[in-house]
């Protein structure tokens, strides 16, 4: 009787201990994205102020979200024209990059246990570049705010700097920062699986089509800089490092045509003919890199000031999670993978379309922009299966005891993103009543997406590991307990394990999805701007007017800001996108 008691209170607290999980699981299981939806609405609409008090309901400054709490609030003190408060949170951002660099694989070993999502954030390489590029932006628009000259230096050197920075910080992105194979030598079993599931990284992706290497947009800002500061054989090297960047694989990787590439090798050819000091090499250079038509617009820009309008149009996409079933086939000593789909359409498709691309053996850089377009839905991709031989490595499998943890399949989670489908459509800028293009610059929609199909697989091998050593642990647990109650244990082990899985979801995600760029000589005075944005392609345009003032021989940097959802006053100012002294209109129009 006793015993029969015993088995009952044991399978009710197992049910209750079930239920505890599930229910832990069901309330964590939201995005990152997710929780911040009111203050990207606001954001979307223009009211910055709104948003940065949603923001920060939904993230604090102190724990594992701190290094986002940092990025995104200094995105909206940003757009709010608080631009020393932005730079405070930028270098507070930065200093939390640079640390969790060094420790975030030791102080996340006990999420990489659990779900990714429990440890810090450390920021994606793109994004760590992207604080020093809103810190640059920043001290540009304190030098166009400035009250003497010294300020204005000051702010134009502190933007050099932080040029120079954003230099370094590219030079180092190829360095080894080492995996979670580190921690290995503490425990046995996990060693065993992280060698087992390594072999999944093994040749799937061609790294060297998708490497975020470079940044043109940088080296093209870091010309700006100097040449505003009169240094005008620095300002050439800067955007010759642009112009080769573009044109070497910079433009095409992230899809931003040749306008930029021509835009670049333009001012290089100008401030070398401004410097005076190529006067026999410029002709040179322009008569290879130029047509005859920019060739005349040369001279367009004597003694002019010149208006320099940045663009950062929309938001970059959230990242999302999908499911990923795990099988083992003794036969043919292989593990096999699949995603987890419901149906044939909408965003199953997505999923698999994913799968497919970090898996398939074809040209990657091709597949990735086929993805970008969403023009894989005429694929057929139902059923499709990854194998992965294993061969001599089975037998690491068959004494870790994971054949029986796997049983009928193990699912597990993986981060991916959705193409995106609310693309930007084009941007122009009327001054003055003529009408001038806006070109894309850089696209860090595309860079998310990139690095995330560079760290797919490796994703793949960490929830792979951490999913077999919750089935390992469970089973072993169950073994020790026998009998029937071992069998319940194990399934119940089992299913809470694969419930309380998540993806690691966050990214920055108050950065734009697309940057964009153009340059107009003028004379000093007054000017009406007109920025017109198909921010989304099936939203009407977004229209935004300003006045500009421009001095003798000036370089004007104007910033906006363009969000599908903008519909009332904004805060833009006579030289930057963002400032509560000054609110001209903003109107939709067909």
């Amino acid at each position: 009787m006793n015993s029969l008691v015993d088995m009952l209170m044991v399978s009710n607290k197992l049910l209750l201990l079930f239920i505890a999980l599930l229910s832990l699981t069901l309330s964590g299981c939201a995005t990152y994205g997710s929780g911040l939806d009111g203050a990207l609405d606001a954001a979307k609409s223009g009211d910055y102020v709104s948003a940065e008090s949603k923001l920060k309901t939904a993230i604090t400054p102190v724990g594992v979200d701190r290094l986002l709490y940092y990025m995104e609030l200094a995105v909206l003190k940003h757009l709010q024209g608080q631009y020393l408060e932005s730079n405070q949170l930028l270098e507070k951002a930065e200093i939390i990059a640079e640390r969790l660099e060094t420790t975030s694989v030791t102080n996340n070993l006990a999420a990489f246990m659990i779900n990714p999502r429990q440890g810090d954030y450390v920021g994606a390489d793109f994004e760590k570049v992207f604080i020093n590029y809103y810190k640059a932006l920043n001290y540009i628009a304190l030098s166009a705010s400035s009250k003497n000259r010294n300020e204005y230096l000051d702010a134009i050197e502190s933007a050099r700097v932080e040029s120079r920075r954003l230099g370094i910080r590219l030079n180092a992105l190829n360095s080894d920062k080492g995996n979670y194979t580190d921690l290995k030598d503490d425990d046995a079993t996990l060693s065993t699986l992280l060698d087992i599931f390594y072999s999944l990284r093994r040749d799937l992706i061609d790294s060297r089509q998708l490497e975020y290497r470079d940044d043109a947009m940088a080296h093209y800002l870091t010309g700006i800089t100097f040449e505003a500061n009169k240094e005008y054989d620095n300002a050439r090297i800067s955007y010759q490092k642009a112009a080769t960047s573009y044109e070497d694989g910079f433009a095409k990787q992230f899809r931003l045509g040749d306008s930029m590439t021509k835009q670049a090798w333009f001012d290089v050819v100008r401030v070398m003919r401004l410097s005076g000091n190529y006067e026999n090499e410029w002709p040179r250079l322009a008569k290879k890199k130029l047509s005859k038509q920019e060739i005349d617009q040369l001279k367009g820009y004597d003694n002019k000031s010149q208006l320099v309008i940045i663009e950062h149009v929309g938001l970059v996409p959230q990242r999302e999670e999908m499911n990923i079933e795990l099988r083992a086939n003794p036969y043919t000593r292989s593990l096999e993978l699949r995603p987890y789909v419901i149906s044939s359409s909408g965003q199953p498709l997505d999923m698999l379309a994913w799968f497919y691309l970090v898996y398939a053996d074809k040209s990657l850089l091709d597949m990735a922009i086929n993805y970008y377009d969403a023009s894989f839905h005429g694929f057929n991709l139902n059923g499709f299966t990854k194998t992965i031989f294993l061969g001599p490595v089975w037998k690491s499998i068959e004494e870790t005891g994971l054949l029986n943890a796997i049983g009928q399949g193990l699912r597990i989670t993986v981060p991916y993103y959705a193409p995106p489908k609310n693309k930007p459509g084009e941007s122009f800028a009327l001054v003055d009543g003529r009408r001038f293009a806006l070109n894309p610059a850089s696209n860090p929609a595309i860079m998310g997406i990139n690095e995330q199909i560079l760290n797919a697989s490796s994703d793949i091998e960490l929830a792979l590991t951490r999913g077999a050593f919750k089935a390992l642990t469970a089973q072993r647990t169950a073994e020790l307990a026998g009998g029937d109650f071992g069998s319940i244990l194990a399934g119940v082990g089992r299913l809470a394990s694969q419930l309380s899985d998540a993806a690691e979801t966050r990214n920055w995600l108050m950065l734009p999805f697309e940057i964009r760029v153009t340059r107009i000589p003028l004379e000093a005075g007054n000017h009406d701007i007109v920025i017109n944005s198909a921010v989304n392609k099936s939203k009407p345009t977004v229209k935004q007017q300003q006045k500009v003032v421009l001095q003798e021989n000036e370089i004007k940097v104007v910033q906006i800001r363009s969000m599908e959802n903008l519909n009332k006053s904004t805060v833009l100012s006579d030289s930057l996108e963002a400032s509560t002294a000054s609110k001209p209109v903003a109107v939709i129009t067909q």
